[in-house]
């Protein structure tokens, strides 16, 4: 078994053997070691067809780029602790109108009725 933490962005989904994979965003997912090497080129030094089949990698040129991307995943044997801080919904309230002016729109409206 292989762990693999995405520390990147997006979600990747991608498919082995009629299953299909999921690696959100900071979390820890454990798969068997030849899905690890089909979808991530785990354990395979070239890692050109798996960059290319993913679309990271159009162009040679492109090389750098998408091994940053692959960089994104962790590996490893044992579970990983992964952090739950970019996982928090923080909502967002606008703040308060100042007391000056959405004070005085208010006043003159009531007193107009």
């Amino acid at each position: 078994m292989i762990y693999v933490t995405n520390k990147g962005a997006h979600t990747l989904t991608d498919r082995y053997d009629g299953h299909e994979y999921e690696f959100p965003p900071d979390t820890c997912i454990g798969i068997p070691e030849e899905v690890a090497q089909h979808i991530f080129g785990y354990g395979d030094d070239n890692k050109i067809p798996y960059l290319a089949r993913h679309g990271w990698m159009k162009m040679n040129t492109d090389f750098d780029a998408a091994m940053k991307r692959l960089g994104e995943f962790a590996f490893s044997r044992e579970p990983m602790k992964t952090s739950h801080l970019s996982a928090l919904v923080v909502e967002r309230v606008a703040p308060p109108h100042p007391k000056g002016k959405a004070g005085q729109k208010s006043s003159s409206l009531a007193s107009s009725q």
